[in-house]
């Protein structure tokens, strides 16, 4: 049986109890959202607290963690085994193949076909005892002798691994200095969503503040631009509500749109309006296009919001053979812009379906034989799906100099 502390379930019943004003005071002290049911909020405090306090036992009234209880009862029992699913090992290895995350199914302790990565080949004993989280095995690693490398202290940011990270930090702090600088902690919290080390982190940087500076601008534009591209909203709502400055870049809403990060980019519409955050709408729909997201094109055509864009959404979508996005675009009611450059693209890429498209389309775009024959020559793949498709179409390659420069409408 693993081990369980009831102070857990008391300090969720006590917060429970507290009025919406209350909770909304003590929310705003820790800089937390406030937005929610009553429930929402009792648990948002709790969850805080529970993994940035350390709360007697209720058992034996005592402890000794600094930072931590909840987490720190992890260490005394794998997680791994104490939290596995009652599935089939074997349903649950065909499920991590799957996925394709070697590190994942070394973390749960699944047996997996998958290769180990290439970086890992340079791993340390200590990278490999952070993979299980397990504190025992950690010390026995000897981190002193065995450093973890970056890859160690990046995974245990990416599992949450608030009690490793708090076991580095005390007890061995130069290490955890010199492979947490430049912000990786921060960084990598943010980008898989790990709330818990940022809380964590946050509370730390309070007690060890000579050690933990404050986070470059770069850096949390890294955070917030990387948290928007993998669909991390509650990284971004952590971040709006963490009392440090808010930085950011166009790659935010870009690659959400590249993604299909349709959250995300509710969530960036709905601070604009509730707490005045600028949008920095670059490229979307030329990403979008690219991405071949019909969902996030009609999102922004709906949105309200003012974007801009030009030829390269339509060539980008011919190129990778959006048949749908240039679909979308046709009966969208926005200005269509394109050139040839269309055509020689959807050549030069193979796509003679993006060809018939265009042909079909019955929208006055030209060509010229010889861009096309340039195109066909360094086609993907030889690009004789493409070649055949000018054949049908009538076009003559062994035509005149005249013919072969001059400008032809397709339909």
């Amino acid at each position: 049986m693993p081990y369980y502390d009831p102070s857990i379930d008391l300090v969720h019943d006590a917060y429970r109890r507290l009025s919406r004003d209350q909770l909304v005071l003590f929310l705003k002290v820790r800089s937390l959202s406030t937005t929610g049911t009553d429930v929402e909020l009792a648990s948002r405090l709790a969850h805080y607290d529970i993994h940035t306090y350390h709360f007697p036992s209720a058992v034996n009234g005592a402890g000794t963690a600094p930072l931590l209880s909840s987490i720190d009862v992890q260490s005394k029992q794998r997680p791994r085994q104490a939290m596995a699913p009652e599935l089939p090992v074997e349903l649950l290895a065909e499920i991590m193949d799957h996925i394709g995350d070697w590190e994942l199914a070394k973390a749960v302790g699944v047996p997996t076909s998958l290769p180990q990565p290439l970086a890992w080949t340079r791993a340390s004993p200590c990278d490999h005892a952070i993979l299980t989280g397990y504190l025992p095995l950690i010390r026995a690693a000897d981190p002193a002798s065995y450093p973890p490398t970056n890859i160690g202290a990046k995974l245990a940011v990416r599992f949450g691994y608030v009690h490793v990270l708090e076991y580095l930090l005390t007890q061995h702090r130069p290490i955890f200095l010199s492979k947490f600088k430049d912000d990786l902690l921060p960084i990598t919290a943010s980008h898989h969503g790990r709330t818990a080390v940022l809380f964590w982190w946050k509370h730390a940087r309070e007690q060890y503040s000579d050690a933990l500076p404050l986070p470059k601008p770069s850096s949390v534009a890294d955070a917030i631009d990387g948290a928007s591209r993998n669909g991390q909203v509650a990284s971004l709502d952590w971040w709006l509500h963490s009392g440090i400055p808010l930085e950011y870049t166009e790659a935010a809403l870009e690659m959400a749109s590249a993604k299909d990060q349709l959250s995300v980019l509710a969530w960036w519409k709905q601070q604009s309006v509730v707490h005045g955050l600028q949008l920095k709408i670059g490229r979307v729909m030329d990403m979008a296009s690219t991405a071949g997201h019909v969902d996030v094109l009609e999102w922004w055509a709906r949105s309200q919001l003012e974007f801009k864009y030009d030829r390269q959404a339509l060539y980008h979508a011919s190129c990778h053979g959006k048949v749908e996005v240039l679909e979308w675009w046709l009966g969208s009611g926005l200005q269509l812009i394109f050139d040839p450059d269309a055509l020689t693209g959807a050549t030069r890429h193979n796509r003679p379906e993006v060809l018939e498209w265009w042909d079909k389309s019955g929208l006055p775009i030209q060509y010229r034989m010889c861009d096309i024959e340039e195109a066909l020559e360094d086609a993907i793949g030889g690009g004789e799906a493409a070649r055949e498709w000018w054949k049908r179409k009538g076009v003559d390659f062994n035509a005149n100099d005249v013919e072969w420069s001059k400008s032809q409408n397709l339909n």
